[in-house]
């Protein structure tokens, strides 16, 4: 969608349901309708991803006020030195330093072995455990670590869940937030409902 408006009004929904943040990569007319959100609702939270390109977007994050912004997962399963500056790009601006990554398991214990400067993860999450690597060793490495934040992504595994099964799964375990992918007024209402009463109800 290259329309802000029409953005604009989707997250609107969403809010009105209870939603208070989004996560959003640094590209397109998604940045204006977030950054609008949050002029308009002073809780609301911007949460970002970088770019794995030479450029990765921290800038354009910063201008709308991210919070949180994450190293995208291409790069931090690599494990290598752009991870770690990027890191520490993010927390020089006195922004919560995270990382995506599309191999949970080994990138999360990396992290943790070397003390990384992590305080966030947003990872595959799911009942089907789609993307997760060995889902049930996944579970006992979220579960059993404290101090971190971890979100949860693919949370309707691609749409296969149904979304009241997949966020009971998810209050299950030590997951915060959950990412969402929406498209129509409607699917924001009735994802953000449906998210928020099984989350809440725990």
């Amino acid at each position: 969608m290259n329309n802000p408006d029409a953005m604009l009004e989707i997250l609107e929904s969403s809010y009105a349901k209870g939603a208070r943040g989004i996560e959003v990569i640094p590209s397109g007319k998604i940045l204006e309708a977030a950054y609008m959100m949050s002029e308009i609702h002073s809780d609301y939270v911007i949460m970002g991803s970088t770019y794995p390109g030479k450029d990765p977007g921290i800038d354009a994050l910063i201008k709308i006020g991210a919070k949180l912004i994450f190293v995208h997962g291409m790069i931090s399963d690599k494990k290598g030195l752009t991870l770690l500056r990027l890191l520490d790009d993010i927390s020089n601006y006195n922004i919560i330093p995270g990382i995506a990554t599309h191999e949970p398991i080994p990138t999360i214990q990396y992290c943790l072995e070397n003390s990384l400067n992590v305080r966030a993860f947003l990872i595959p999450f799911n009942k089907n455990g789609f993307l997760m690597g060995n889902a049930k060793e996944l579970e006992e490495l979220v579960d059993n670590t404290k101090n971190f934040y971890f979100i949860g992504m693919k949370t309707l595994s691609a749409g296969e869940i149904k979304p009241d099964i997949a966020f009971d799964y998810i209050s299950n375990h030590n997951i915060c937030a959950v990412t969402i992918g929406m498209v129509t007024t409607h699917q924001a209402e009735e994802s953000t409902k449906t998210a928020l009463k099984s989350l809440n109800g725990k």
